[in-house]
């Protein structure tokens, strides 16, 4: 099925999402994805990034050069494409290759990522957005085309695969039933900065949930650990540098060690305030700290969570 574009993505689960969906995305967690789906926080806006921009104004000379390379000719696709079972899942392709029932993503990157794409390398996020597309589109061939750092073209080819696509489907359909319940999935490590921006309040109460003691117990504990491991790491520290002294470093039959000098910048926040320009400068942000004590008692007054 296909439809016109549309603008808000707050509606469907597309190609760019599909990795974050199935906690496979380095750039957003499910939980952010969630958010962004749900209302909760707004989806940032790219429009003004000048690597987007760029990415997208690239778009056809990678393409062009696609045709050049391959022998093959592809035209737009200014559509949606929607599953035939599953509405919230929509897809968009930047190119079909005409005269086949294969398809094709322009990518651009900077040349720091150059190793991402060695051999026969794609970073995981475009394989299942590739993926995504074929199934959706019916299709069995996708072919993704990037140009890197501007200097160095490359192009791959994804075969449609049933199995991981069933796996895709399952992962889409209990999120999205989170999305629709207003249930958020679970949090995981890279969201720590993140739940701060989707609950930066706090109201007065607390609530008695008892099944977290475990958790509790074994964050206190990995914080323990953490500490004397700081603290046995500055002490070998202290007596490696004790030995340099004031030469470069140090030679070991397995180790080379240097202790090089090294200006740091640092911003008088007392002269700034003298001069009254640190409340002018200064960036307040919104954060909550989580403090962990004892508890001696039960208190009554703690309300069950359901």
């Amino acid at each position: 099925m296909i439809m016109q574009a549309t603008v808000d993505r707050k509606e469907f689960i597309g190609g760019s999402d599909i990795a974050a969906v199935m906690g496979m995305s380095r750039w957003k967690t499910p939980l952010q994805l969630w958010a962004e789906k749900t209302g909760q926080i707004e989806q940032a806006d790219l429009s003004s990034n000048e690597a987007v921009q760029l990415g997208t104004e690239l778009e056809d000379f990678v393409a062009k050069k696609f045709e050049r390379e391959t022998g093959l000719s592809v035209r737009r696709s200014p559509k949606i494409y929607i599953h035939d079972n599953y509405l919230f899942m929509r897809c968009q392709v930047d190119r079909l290759v005409t005269g086949t029932d294969e398809l094709l993503e322009c990518k651009t990157c900077s040349a720091w990522k150059e190793k991402e794409w060695d051999g026969e390398e794609i970073p995981q996020e475009y394989i299942l957005q590739v993926m995504w597309q074929l199934m959706i589109t019916g299709r069995s061939v996708g072919h993704i085309a990037v140009l890197i750092g501007g200097q160095k073209f490359r192009y791959k080819k994804i075969e449609a695969d049933k199995e991981l696509f069933k796996s895709m489907t399952e992962a889409a359909v209990s999120f999205w039933k989170m999305v629709e319940e207003g249930t958020p999935p679970m949090a995981n490590a890279n969201d720590n900065d993140f739940l701060v921006q989707l609950y930066p309040n706090s109201n007065e109460e607390i609530q008695l949930v008892e099944e977290l003691n475990n958790s509790i117990k074994h964050l206190q504990e990995l914080k323990m650990h953490r500490d004397n491991m700081e603290e046995e790491i500055d002490t070998v520290e202290a007596k490696i540098k004790e030995v340099i002294k004031d030469s470069l470093g140090i030679r070991t039959s397995q180790y080379i060690v240097k202790w090089t000098p090294q200006a740091q910048c640092r911003v008088d926040t007392e002269a700034l305030r003298a001069a009254g320009l640190y409340e002018k400068y200064s960036k307040k942000n919104n954060i909550r700290v989580m403090r962990i004590t004892k508890a001696k008692e039960t208190p009554t007054c703690l309300q069950s969570k359901n």
